[in-house]
This record gives C-alpha cells, structure tokens and sequence, in this order.
C-alpha cells in the first residue's frame, strides 16, 4: 500500500528512450543519423507551431534516406522525411510484409507517395566517411520451416543513404524509473509483467498499459488499456471493502451538482429532454446523423424534409451559389452566398423507416418529421398518414423552402399565399 493512502495506481508512462542497435550508439545527427525519437519531435515543432513558440524550421534532410522499422512511427518517418526535402526514402525492415505491425492506411500513404520498402534484411554496420554518413550494410534475413528467424551472413546488402532514421520502438532503459517501480516483477524485455485481461502487474493493487505494458500496438488500444484497467481497478479497490461488483463492466456514474437540474421543455404537449435540436437541415441529411446526435446528446431532431417519390430531387453540386446584392459581385467585399441544397434525395420509405427505428433506439426523443408536397389535399394527406405511421412525434409541414421547388407549386409557391397555407394546415388532420 503507498504510503499517501492511495488504493490502487495505473501507470501509463510509455516507453520514452528510442530502441537503439549497438552499431548506432555513437552516431549523432550532425552525421546524418535520427531516432524517432528525434526526428518526429523536430517535425512536429516546425509544422505545428501552436505548439512550440520557437518557430523552427523543418529538419533539412537531403539525398537518400533509409528508415529502420515496419512499424506505424517507422512510416510516419518515410513519409516526414520526403516533405523534409528526401529525394528517395527506404523503409528497410527485418521481416516480411505479413510481419508488418503498421496499420494499413500508414503503409498505404507511405505507397502512395513513393516510399520504397526493402524486406528481409537486418542492420549491420553503418558506412561513415568524413563525419557523415554515406552507406549501410545489411544482412539476408530468413525463417525456416519452425517460424525462427535467422540472418544470413553470406548475403550482404550494402545501401547508399545519407540518412539514417532508427524507428525499431521503444525501451525503458531509466534505472531511476525501474528502481521507483520497484517491487514489480519485468519480464525479459525489460517491461513489467502484466495480466493481458485485468492490466494488473505483480503488485496486486498496481496496473499498467500503453507501451509500457506491452501489449498494445496502437495508440487506440493503448487508451483501451486505461479503460480495461479502470474497470478491474474498481473491482479490487471494491473487494478491499468486501464490496461485490458485477460481472459485466458497470463503472458508477460522475455527477454533480448541475445533474440535478431540470433543463426539459414541454411544447405543444411534447416533453423534450433538454431544449437542444437539429433544425431541418443538412446536419440531418441521413438516419445516421440525427442517431450520432441523439448519442451526443441532442434532444429532438427534425427530418431533412421529404416528399412523396414523384416529387422526388437530385441536388446538385456544388450548392453554393453566388447572392445577388447591391454590393460588389466579385472579392472580399461581395454580400453573400446562396445554399441552393433542395430538399432530401431520399424516398418517404427510407424516411419513415427510419423514425421508426430511431424512436425504437430513443423513445425519449423527439423526431419530427419534415414533409413537403404541391398543392394538393391528396398528396398531403396520404405523406402525413405515412409520417404518423413510422411513430414521428409531430408534423413539419414545410411551406417555406425557396430553392428551386416553386416551379411545382411547393415550399415557398404556396407559404407566400396565405390563402393556401390556410388550406394546406387542416390537410394532415383530414384522415
């Protein structure tokens, strides 16, 4: 137990110190030679200077480059080092392209802007001649038929670069850093060992992940870890106490005091959970998008407004369009913009198919579906029977969109005539 009454501790610190091959230890960058470590950094400062206010430049790498490693830092770097100013980049690496451990999109990129990738051969020696670096030597790496791998020292590979890039990973070489995780039990790479399902170490009530424990590949599953972690955390800071916990992961709510304010709003005889929406618009183009807002947060949502299918669009693009105004046509002076977007692509059936399965997966929402037809008590009557079918909470009769629906007599064709709009209102009441 720590001595500041702490309970259980997660540690995530990574793997700070690059992984280094004896024939690299006294190499410097001055020579032509970059861990990841050092290289990235470099690139990160100069391209984002948001966050470093030195304002430096892009690392200067010039001619060849060879990069170490089939990992996802190992093709950041090939493709960090042709915006750096590379004129050919080798991504050399010990192993085959099954091994290789980078996601697909990285090696994707790294194809796509002319990366050359050597398999099969394993660093040997560094060539320096004058204080920089001019040439590498490799050997042929095979494996037989028990899945060992071996090196070939009858097949060499020499290679002319004047860069070299080592992004083999990263170790924990610290001994302060070991000697304060001490009593944990390390494995033979020199990590601590750790339970692959509840991220404990040897220390019953000390957990890791990330890099330093071991298992995680990404950055995505490195954060999974720390989630993985706080579950089984839980359960034993519970168990501490004789407290049960449940099987499945159920970790206890954050509240506070602002919780328990009651931000609903009842209108037209429609509760809505909080007075937060999506306008009939573009953030509703799709069944999908009003389900990610719900999932946010959003309380109601209206339909992109639809129609019966022989008043069906096709939007064209692009949807913006010069405003006339009284002002300048041209340049930064010039009024405004015109979104010429119609209403949805989409049929009635998919509309309303869709607030059913939404109102299924949030009957606490609030979906109101948007429909729009021509002057006709027909065709208004048949969509509204359509929409109140599919379990739409209300009715959006548009009767207001000018963008191009007016040479059939709808949207804004009729809203400008008070005269229909006082008929069309009573339509959807008619059955």
């Amino acid at each position: 137990m720590m001595k500041d009454g702490y309970k259980a501790i997660f540690i995530g610190i990574g793997l700070p110190e690059p992984k280094k091959d004896n024939i690299f230890q006294k190499l410097r960058m001055d020579q032509g030679f970059y861990s990841s470590k050092d290289f990235l950094p470099l690139v990160a400062m100069a391209s984002k200077p948001g966050m470093c206010a030195c304002h430096s430049p892009l690392p200067s790498i010039q001619g060849i480059v060879i990069v170490l490693g089939a990992g996802d830092t190992a093709f950041d770097c090939a493709t960090s080092a042709l915006r750096c100013g590379a004129r050919r980049v080798f991504v050399v690496f010990r192993k085959g392209f099954t091994n290789i451990r980078a996601v697909p999109e990285e090696m994707e990129l790294a194809k796509e802007e002319k990366c050359e990738f050597l398999p099969f051969l394993s660093p040997r020696k560094v060539v320096v001649k004058g204080g920089r670096i001019v040439a590498m030597k490799f050997v042929r790496t095979e494996q037989d038929e028990a899945g060992n791998w071996t090196e070939d020292e009858d097949q060499i590979v020499r290679l002319k670069a004047d860069v070299v890039i080592s992004a083999f990973g990263s170790v924990l070489k610290d001994r302060k850093v070991k000697e304060a995780m001490s009593p944990i039990k390390f494995n033979r790479w020199g990590l601590p060992e750790i339970d692959p399902e509840t991220m404990q170490t040897s220390e019953p009530w000390i957990f890791a992940g990330g890099d330093i424990g071991g298992l995680a590949n990404t950055t995505v599953e490195s954060v999974n870890d720390g989630k993985q972690a706080s579950w089984y955390m839980h359960k034993y800071i519970q168990s501490l106490y004789g407290a049960a916990s449940p099987t499945t992961p159920a970790l206890p709510l954050f509240y506070t005091p602002i919780d328990l304010v009651d931000i609903t709003v009842e209108m037209a005889g429609l509760k809505f959970p909080n007075p937060f929406g999506l306008a009939s618009a573009t953030p509703t183009t799709s069944s999908p998008m009003i389900r990610r807002a719900f999932e946010a947060g959003w309380a109601f949502a209206l339909t992109k407004t639809f129609s019966l299918d022989k008043d069906i669009v096709t939007n064209v693009s692009p949807r913006i369009v010069r405003g006339v105004t009284s002002g300048p046509i041209y340049g930064p002076g010039q009024g405004s913009f015109l979104n010429i977007e119609l209403i949805s692509e989409k049929t009635a059936a998919y509309w309303c198919k869709s607030i059913t399965e939404l109102k299924t997966d949030f009957p606490d929402n609030i979906i109101i579906a948007s429909i729009m037809c021509s002057y006709s008590k027909d065709d208004w009557t048949e969509l509204s029977k359509m929409a109140e079918a599919s379990g739409a909470d209300a009715l959006e009769l548009n009767l207001s969109c000018p963008h191009g629906m007016g040479e059939r007599g709808m949207g804004l064709a009729c809203g400008q005539d008070p005269e229909l709009v006082r008929n069309i209102c009573p339509y959807p009441k008619c059955h």
